[in-house]
């Protein structure tokens, strides 16, 4: 579905779909798409409860393309805590081309760290700085040492 127009209601829409039908879909690519491109600064709950949704049911999902998709705080919020769930499969993460800064690299490793399915994470064309890296850095060892590495797309 990647370099459309879906825009959150069609991501509701797509989602509620796999999650309902018991769908196995190993691959979802929502690249460069506006679904979280709110006008108003805030995030649409019903879009933030389906990609929770999405990352943390048993879906079979193992690759998830987000980039360019207008994720922020409260997306990286609502992943983090997503993938902290037991039935998360998520294997590659893509979050290429958002507005993740480094605050926002915070939140995101405090999901990575308790999660042992995910071993890509790609980030480039974000707004990470060297103490965003840092943070990286440190998720990646506590992934290492925990038995579950993590690595950079």
């Amino acid at each position: 579905l990647g370099y459309n127009r879906v825009g959150s209601r069609g991501f509701i829409s797509m989602v509620t779909q796999l999650v309902d039908a018991n769908a196995t879909l190993c691959f979802l690519s929502f690249y460069n798409n506006p679904i979280f491109s709110f006008t108003s600064g805030q995030s649409d709950k019903d879009a933030l409860a389906a990609l929770h949704s999405l990352i943390s049911q048993k879906t079979g999902l193992r690759y998830i393309d987000l980039g360019w998709t207008d994720i922020g705080n409260a997306e990286c919020e609502t992943i983090s805590d997503a993938l902290t769930s037991k039935e998360c499969s998520l294997v590659f993460l893509d979050l290429w081309g958002n507005q993740i800064d480094d605050e926002v690299v915070v939140v995101l490793c405090a999901g990575l760290e308790k999660n042992t399915t995910i071993k890509y994470l790609e980030l480039s064309q974000n707004e990470i700085t060297d103490s965003g890296v840092k943070t990286i850095r440190r998720c990646v060892e506590r992934r290492a040492e925990l038995g579950s590495p993590l690595q950079q797309a």
